[in-house]
């Protein structure tokens, strides 16, 4: 890999992300090519062949922007070995909410985790994929598919988590077709058990909650003022300069397994 300058270039066609990378003048430059430079490539469509031409181009890092669900057979080969960090701008599981949620549960797992997601049809598979990222992450271990239902307008599901001891932590996820052309989707996430944690949000309202409860009390996160784009150029500039590994996209696709097996047993019925 190439080591990046003291401003990192930024490939991009996205008017948010060149609005990003004039946002940090210290770190970050607009280039003209992916060669050597972070490359940010739309989540639209099938952003995995794009992201094999921009490692195959020569890009330090790439940025997925918001990425759609992809069909199964997109993974088959299962793992990513491009050797570049690959930073993915997912909205409803930006990385800093995740780090908060985590460190304020200081280390106490939860007892049972409820998931619900509802979203345009178009859109509910990758709203149900970071809804269960949020239950992946909050459990700390990957989820394994124990049950599926399809219902009139969504989907049920039962699933777990394995803990040390051999137990494991029930995870449900309910899916939601809305009506309608609304943007974007609602994810709604419980952990519960000595420690409470509560996510909420709301796409089309841009609005966010993560509120952590002990017997101290509650503990709700600030607004971020950060905008997501920002939060994905930033971290994509710091891996590439520093060759820190990154693992958004290894977990993309862990929750993309995880959603299409969800899919699957809907299909079943």
């Amino acid at each position: 890999m190439t080591p990046l300058g003291p401003r990192a270039g930024v490939f991009t066609r996205s008017p948010a992300y060149v609005a990003a990378a004039v946002g940090l003048p210290a770190s970050a430059r607009l280039a003209d090519d992916v060669c050597g430079a972070v490359a940010v490539i739309p989540g639209s469509g099938n952003w995995w062949a794009r992201l094999l031409d921009a490692r195959d181009e020569g890009a330090a890092a790439v940025v997925i922007a918001d990425p759609a669900a992809l069909p199964r057979e997109v993974f088959a080969a299962g793992t990513w070995s491009g050797g570049i960090p690959v930073v993915v701008d997912r909205p409803g599981l930006r990385a800093d909410m995740l780090g908060d949620a985590v460190r304020a549960r200081r280390g106490t797992l939860p007892r049972v985790v409820t998931v619900e997601c509802a979203a345009p049809a178009a859109l509910l598979d990758a709203v149900i994929r970071d809804g269960l990222g949020w239950a992946r992450t909050l459990t700390g271990s990957q989820l394994t598919l124990r049950a599926g239902m399809a219902a009139a307008e969504g989907i049920m599901a039962l699933l777990d988590s394995p803990v040390a001891g051999g137990s494991r932590i029930p995870s449900t996820l309910v899916g939601t077709v809305l009506e309608g052309p609304a943007a974007g989707g609602l994810i709604q996430v419980l952990a519960l058990g000595e420690v409470r944690t509560e996510v909420a949000i709301d796409h089309a309202a841009g609005r966010v909650k993560l509120e952590t409860s002990t017997v101290e009390g509650a503990l709700r996160v600030p607004e971020r003022y950060e905008a997501p784009v920002r939060l994905a150029l930033r971290r994509a500039i710091e891996a590439a300069s520093s060759g820190r590994e990154v693992a958004d996209l290894q977990e993309l696709l862990e929750d993309q397994r995880r959603a299409h097996d969800v899919a699957s047993a809907r299909a079943a019925q």
